[in-house]
């Protein structure tokens, strides 16, 4: 084995069968490699995708709505390349999975939400790894507050516990939580099937583990507004409708301890900010265009 602890074409293969590996589980490793990388890439073909159908005129609207809804107003359509890179990542994520739309111009579109929408409209142009990843996004829990419970930097994978749905505990594939994530942190994310695996999807907000009580109790009295109206309604279709408060938590938490809010608070970060969105929204219409 090499230094870099990779298997070499000419090491006895791992598997133990005492055959040189390029003779033996070779191929086999490198046709699931390559298999792991077409989903990723699936994947992100999807992600690039629903941001480039969020700015379709048709919702311009309910884009508007929810940037005020999500930021609390510290963003507007005028203003949305202000965003750095992770908030566009979780806005846009929120606005595609969770918003129910109202298209005032397309009523077939009322009620669905962006990522029905865009399935339904793409169709015979997705591939059939991209319909399949869509499917399984469609059929997700919503976006929802996760502690982390273990993280395994060699794996690149961390367990995390819904604060809000009982029960449901996650691994996630994220090099990022695996290797920089502390246990009883939380994490405002939403974990998706990719595949095999799950992972992340869009930016995801951190705050530290102290905030889980007081985060608890913020949801916990909103849900029970919500049940005064919805008796019947479910946690998560609570947090399909509401899950935009999390990040106004994240808001408040960093109001409260002195921090820039939001990107466009940051004098620092401002302009690189607005330079990636737009690298990252030009990147979603070439994906449009491609189709």
């Amino acid at each position: 084995m090499s230094e870099s602890g990779r298997v070499g074409r000419n090491d006895p293969c791992p598997c133990g069968s005492g055959i040189k590996y390029k003779r033996c589980c070779m191929a086999r490793d490198r046709a699931a490699q390559a298999e792991r990388v077409a989903w990723q890439k699936a994947a992100q073909n999807m992600r690039i995708a629903l941001v480039g159908y969020a700015k379709e005129a048709e919702l311009a609207v309910d884009l508007g709505a929810g940037l005020g809804l999500f930021w609390q107003d510290r963003y507007t359509p005028d203003t949305v390349e202000q965003m750095s890179v992770d908030e566009s990542l979780r806005f846009f994520d929120w606005f595609a999975h969770d918003v129910a739309l109202r298209a005032p111009e397309r009523p077939d579109w009322q009620g669905k939400r962006l990522i029905e929408v865009y399935r339904a409209e793409a169709g015979e142009t997705l591939t059939e790894k991209e319909a399949a990843i869509l499917d399984t996004w469609i059929e997700s829990p919503p976006g929802s507050a996760f502690a982390i419970e273990e993280a395994d930097a060699a794996e690149g994978t961390a367990v995390l516990r819904d604060l809000f749905l009982p029960g449901r505990r996650v691994t996630v594939t994220d090099a990022s939580a695996a290797k920089h994530g502390e246990v009883g942190q939380i994490l405002l994310a939403r974990p998706l099937p990719e595949h095999e695996v799950l992972r992340l999807s869009g930016g995801t907000a951190i705050l530290p583990a102290e905030e889980e009580e007081r985060l608890r109790q913020t949801m916990e009295e909103a849900q029970r507004a919500y049940a005064a109206d919805h008796p019947e309604a479910t946690t998560e279709a609570f947090l399909r409708e509401h899950a935009y408060l999390l990040t106004h938590y994240a808001l408040e938490w960093a109001e409260r301890e002195g921090r820039p809010a939001v990107a466009a608070d940051d004098p620092e970060r401002g302009g690189l900010a607005a330079r990636a969105v737009r690298r990252t929204i030009k990147a979603s219409q070439r994906v449009r265009v491609q189709r």
